[in-house]
């Protein structure tokens, strides 16, 4: 068992020494190998990622009825052009606050700051009637 961990200790220190050797020999080389594999593991840690993350690929029709809902629970802002929230009710910016499982008929879709909002005019409640954008994360089917 001590000639084993003995022999695998040699095996570490003669690679240490090679590559010290390698790099006051040849630092070119040495910096070059270095900077390789500096570059492999950044790739490594760029290129990865989970690939379950979520992903909205639904497809919308218009005149089609979808349910609002926000996916934090609480009630969803409705806005007078596409852009992002105000933090104070104004007529002219927010058009009004949906209830959560609100059904809502799609009108239109656009991309702004790479957010996709949706057009919609919902069916019930306070907002009956009216018409006004909200993220597409906060429709569902």
């Amino acid at each position: 068992m001590s000639s084993e961990n003995d022999s695998k200790l040699d095996m570490v220190k003669n690679i240490g020494s090679s590559i010290m050797a390698l790099r006051t020999d040849n630092p070119k080389m040495f910096y070059g190998g270095a900077v390789v594999i500096f570059i492999v593991i950044l790739f490594l840690f760029v290129s990865g990622g989970p690939s379950d993350a979520p992903q909205m690929k639904m497809s919308l029709v218009k005149g089609q009825t979808y349910i609002i809902k926000s996916p934090n629970g609480g009630k969803v802002l409705l806005l007078a052009k596409p852009m992002m929230g105000s933090s104070e009710y104004t007529e002219d910016i927010n058009v009004c606050l949906v209830e959560p499982g609100t059904p809502a008929k799609f009108e239109d879709q656009t991309l702004v700051s790479f957010i996709h909002f949706v057009q919609v005019s919902p069916s019930s409640g306070d907002c009956n009637g009216k018409t006004g954008w909200t993220s597409k994360i906060n429709i569902s089917q």
